[in-house]
């Protein structure tokens, strides 16, 4: 199952270009799971302890800030979403995230994923200046509306 869960991180797009050590030690500490049509993954206010990437499905991710109205985003296979886990000490899911139809989700513990990029942070660097656009691509999209 490593080398599958591998193999999907390789093609996603937030993780092109990390090196194979990287990638191995990432998808060890990675599991797979399973949510059925209608399931919630996190919602707002919610801890967050892990980023998620879709392999199968479809999932919601809805994101407001203060009293604007939230905006939806789709998220199919290979997308990544949950990055707050990324970004503080003790940190705080900012939108919510509901499976649209089956799905499988690869959950990678954040506390894993940083102690991998502090090993390699050429890799590190890589992801994080990805996630930097993904956060501002998102925020923009709620600040539009």
């Amino acid at each position: 199952m490593t080398q599958a869960i591998e193999d999907l991180l390789r093609q996603a797009p937030l993780f092109a270009g990390v090196s194979e050590s990287a990638l191995a030690e990432i998808a060890r500490a990675t599991r797979a799971e399973k949510f059925d049509e209608g399931d919630r993954v996190y919602e707002f206010g919610d801890d967050a302890e892990a980023i998620y990437l879709v392999v199968a499905g479809r999932v919601r991710f809805s994101i407001g800030v203060g009293n604007r109205a939230g905006t939806d985003s789709v998220m199919g296979p290979g997308q990544v979403f949950g990055w707050a886990a990324l970004i503080d000490e003790n940190p705080r899911r900012v939108a919510t995230a509901d499976c649209l139809e089956p799905c499988t989700i690869c959950v990678v513990p954040a506390k894993a994923l940083l102690g991998i990029f502090d090993q390699d942070r050429a890799s590190g660097y890589l992801v994080m200046r990805r996630l930097a656009g993904l956060i501002a691509r998102d925020f923009m999209s709620v600040l539009a509306v």
